[in-house]
């Protein structure tokens, strides 16, 4: 570029007016209704049971998941102390992120397989 002058923008050809086109589709009727009816489901503070006293549905109780991880407590504190080209560094990298993510809900495995 030469000294003084000045860079003068660069115009696209003009090609036409752009016309943004917004589809929003229908919902049918029953869909909606579908949708409300199951919004307003109670939940059940005691079992429900039918004539007879026989249990027919319970509140569904909150599980506790527990991970079991591909690698022993070792192994990990050896994983993550690797080159960066290993792939089980990673392996450690990705598990020590998701056990800090979700604290209490992963296990080391207890041995390695043989």
């Amino acid at each position: 570029m030469l000294p003084g002058k000045e860079r003068e923008p660069i115009v696209p050809p003009d090609r036409g007016k752009i016309v943004e086109y917004l589809d929003v589709p229908e919902i049918p009727a029953e869909i909606e209704q579908v949708e409300a009816a199951g919004a307003d489901l109670p939940a059940l503070s005691q079992p429900m049971t039918d004539d007879t006293g026989q249990v027919i549905a319970t509140a569904p109780a909150l599980q506790q998941v527990v991970i079991v991880l591909p690698l022993t407590e070792a192994e990990m504190n050896k994983a993550l102390h690797l080159k960066i080209g290993y792939s089980l560094r990673w392996l450690g990298e990705v598990i020590d992120k998701l056990a800090k993510v979700s604290v209490g809900r992963f296990v080391y495995r207890l041995s390695s397989p043989d």
